[in-house]
């Protein structure tokens, strides 16, 4: 499993380290790693492999090789938040039995709470967006709202720090509402809007209807996606500009383009490869780059170390 930590970490350590509070920074990140230990668990018992976990200051974004089915993505988001909420219980527990440790741990004792609590507020990126989309039958609508929810509360916070500058700074608040505006600004893009084509989200037990629709090849990717439900399979008939048949796609098809290409791009630049790709085909790209490098480099290296023999 690869670990990355996210610039705004840094941010919020360099904060509470210049404030005088390292303890406080130290105790706090002893329960985040506690909190992303919790996800990676419940994700493994539910048989997903987590391939990379992002640190954020107020909890992780984890990635897995495959996105989670309903149930999964409900049990995955509420382990982190749990797990910090029965530590601040134990805790309570410990004070009551050793009323001695108090000054020691009251710090572990906050963080625990306020991360189990914060990460249960149902904005993107905290835990209650991954709890939110695991329940709802239209997660198109839930992926607004949630964004809606993150912008409105990005505001809250950054009213509070400038309003702290009158009753004590308060750092925190400032990189709160800035961790929420840019994930839910930026983050609720490529890799929510393709979880949604998956097949454990089509509602087979009321049954799935089967519809066409035509749409032109000027569309962007992601005015596809309001033709997507839970209650119907969606072939897509793309259209040139005298109405004229391009192609056909299905919704397996959708989430391939999607995986490679932004959401903005319009189907035709998709079609004919030469839209911008996504963040994550970037990524593999850079990556298998990196790699072919190295072999050449390793195979040169052999070459002429064999010619010297």
């Amino acid at each position: 499993m690869q670990i990355k930590v996210h610039p705004l970490f840094f941010v919020l350590a360099l904060a509470l380290v210049a404030l005088g509070r390292a303890q406080a920074f130290v105790l706090t990140f002893i329960a985040l790693i506690l909190h992303e230990l919790a996800h990676a668990a419940m994700a493994r018992l539910r048989g997903f492999t987590v391939k990379k976990m992002v640190l954020l200051p107020f909890g992780a974004m984890m990635s897995t090789e495959e996105n989670f089915d309903r149930p999964s993505s409900v049990l995955v988001g509420l382990a982190g938040p749990v797990c910090n909420l029965v530590l601040s219980l134990i805790t309570l527990g410990v004070w009551w039995l050793f009323p001695s440790v108090y000054s020691y741990t009251e710090i572990f004792f906050y963080a625990n709470l306020s991360l189990g609590i914060f990460n249960l507020l149902p904005i993107y990126p905290l835990d209650g967006s991954r709890i939110v989309l695991g329940l709802c039958k239209n997660k198109l609508k839930a992926i607004k709202g949630l964004q809606i929810a993150g912008i409105v509360c990005s505001v809250i916070f950054l009213g509070l720090f400038i309003g702290s500058f009158f009753f004590g700074l308060n750092f925190t608040f400032g990189i709160i509402a800035v961790f929420l505006f840019y994930g839910s600004a930026f983050g609720t893009k490529e890799e929510m809007y393709i979880s949604i084509l998956d097949s454990a989200s089509k509602n087979y037990m009321l049954g799935v209807e089967r519809k066409t629709v035509r749409i032109s090849q000027d569309a962007p990717i992601i005015r596809l996606y309001h033709h997507v439900a839970s209650t119907c399979e969606t072939t897509f008939e793309i259209i040139g500009p005298q109405g004229e048949p391009v192609a056909v796609l299905s919704e397996a098809d959708l989430k391939a383009l999607a995986l490679k290409n932004r959401l903005s791009n319009t189907l035709e630049s998709a079609l004919s490869g030469k839209g911008k790709p996504a963040k994550t085909q970037k990524n593999r790209l850079q990556k298998e780059a990196v790699e072919n490098a190295k072999t050449k480099k390793s195979f040169f290296a052999k070459s002429l170390k064999q010619r010297k023999t």
